[in-house]
């Protein structure tokens, strides 16, 4: 898992919540779309590094 993983975390969040705001209430079809796909590529990532670290902690016990 790269290192920068949760930098990427960091900026999907930016993206996420910068769009929110240009969505408002009246957001088109093509911006919550892009509001899905971000968040699914969010939540993936997130999913990973949790995986990661719950290995080395599982790694560290043995």
């Amino acid at each position: 898992m790269p290192a920068n993983v949760p930098s990427k975390i960091a900026f999907l969040d930016g993206e996420i919540s910068g769009l929110r705001t240009r969505i408002g209430t009246t957001g088109n079809a093509v911006q919550r779309n892009k509001m899905e796909m971000l968040s699914d590529i969010r939540s993936d990532y997130a999913k990973s590094l949790e995986a990661v670290m719950r290995r080395e902690l599982e790694e560290g016990r043995e």
